[in-house]
């Protein structure tokens, strides 16, 4: 499905880039194409059709969503990739160290443009009622995904580290949650929702949060897990790239809790210099004492404890979406979350 997702997704792009540049600037259009059609994981827009054609809908309603969401996270990637200074994005360079960050950012604002051309092409497909359902629903999860970021970013700039896991849960709702799992579910069902799903489209769509949240947390934990622990090719980005941020994650808030203040202190002194002078030594050691701690563990259980929360709530589903293969794919990426390796 997550194959099948990102063909179509490309597809789409081709189509869409091709017009844009029949009449726009050619470069633009290159520059704006590199990052989606680097293979990731297109779990969004897989979601996002899954949840349409569970609804009773077919994949045609879903494409112009799914690929105006693929878009917004292409743009969130490139614009974080500046933020964090990183180096690498799915196995190669980073947009902006292969042209510079004024380009990279420009891209980024024109992938946000593109998403909402192809939003507004749902009024043709899909009528004026769902387009503005659509075109809401984004809204909402652009608005919590920058205010998330906010969030994460403030703590870098303030240097706060006085957290608890409480407040990692409360970032990563709204900065992972809502375009990850909630929005994908939710614009999803307004896709493939028939006329008789009318009336009680707010309930199905209310039902879908707190297992978007769960799911999203679960997500959100092992990517952080991956980046301490998977192996660099397969992943596609650099590991430990979050310590050189210093991104307060589950496993980091917990070692400075279990940590000696000598090793908390030392910890802190290395987190709070900006990441190019930071040295390998230094993240090496940090590395190190993570997993000596036993945090990687203490993420394993707190993912795991979201993937199950996830799995309990999964048959509410049941009450409104068909049992087919749209369906099985959303019940699979509950445990995907947890298990996958990049």
């Amino acid at each position: 499905m997550l194959e099948e997702s990102r063909l179509l997704v490309e597809a789409e792009f081709r189509r869409l880039f091709a017009a844009c540049k029949e009449t726009g600037y050619g470069p633009l259009y290159d520059h704006l194409a590199v990052y989606p059609f680097r293979e990731g994981k297109s779990l969004r827009p897989a979601i996002l059709i899954s949840t349409c054609t569970a609804m009773g809908g077919k994949t045609y309603q879903a494409i112009t969503s799914a690929a105006a969401l693929e878009l917004f996270h292409n743009a969130a990637i490139n614009h974080d990739d500046v933020q964090d200074v990183s180096d690498f994005r799915r196995g190669e360079q980073t947009l902006f160290r292969q042209l510079g960050v004024p380009i990279a950012i420009n891209v980024g604002d024109a992938t946000n443009v593109l998403a909402i051309s192809l939003l507004l092409q749902n009024v043709e497909k899909l009528g004026v009622r769902k387009a503005l359902q659509i075109l809401r629903e984004f809204e909402r999860m652009s608005r919590e995904s920058v205010e998330g970021q906010a969030m994460d970013l403030d703590w870098i700039r303030t240097g706060c580290f006085d957290l608890g896991d409480q407040d990692y849960i409360n970032m990563v709702y709204k900065k992972t949650c809502w375009y990850t799992t909630i929005a994908p579910m939710r614009i999803g069902i307004i896709c493939g929702s028939a006329v008789k799903h009318s009336g009680s489209l707010d309930d199905y769509l209310q039902d879908t949060l707190e297992l978007g949240f769960a799911t999203g947390v679960a997500f959100q934990i092992q990517d952080d897990l991956l980046n301490l622990t998977a192996d660099e090719v397969l992943y596609g980005k650099e590991i430990s790239g979050d310590l050189y941020e210093g991104k307060r994650t589950i496993m980091l808030l917990h070692f400075l809790r279990s940590a000696s203040v000598a090793k908390r202190d030392r910890a802190l002194n290395i987190l709070r210099f900006p990441r190019r002078e930071k040295t390998a030594k230094d993240i090496k050691w940090l590395h190190r004492e993570i997993l000596n701690h036993g945090s990687i563990e203490y993420g394993q259980k707190i993912a795991r404890k979201f993937a199950d929360r996830a799995i309990a709530l999964e048959p509410k589903l049941a009450t409104f979406m068909q049992h087919n293969a749209g369906r099985e794919f959303i019940r699979e990426v509950l445990n995907y979350m947890v298990e996958r390796l990049k």
